[in-house]
């Protein structure tokens, strides 16, 4: 059985794993200053981290390759 692929199909599948990688080079979350650990919304509205027990400025982090940067 010979089975044929469109240039339709391929572009289609390429086009959305290029748009996957570009999406990973953009994740960004609020996280905790001290640990790293990203916040729940609750957490960032409060202004506390549950993970430090502390009162503090929740600041934008990327995320890079599987872990904060």
């Amino acid at each position: 059985m010979i089975r044929t692929v469109s240039t339709l199909d391929v572009h289609s599948t390429v086009e959305a794993a290029r748009q996957s990688q570009q999406a990973m080079h953009r994740m960004h979350f609020d996280g905790c200053p001290h640990c790293g650990r990203a916040l729940s919304i609750e957490e960032v509205i409060e202004h506390h981290c549950q993970n430090c027990e502390r009162e503090i400025t929740p600041m934008t982090l990327r995320y890079n390759n599987g872990r904060a940067a």
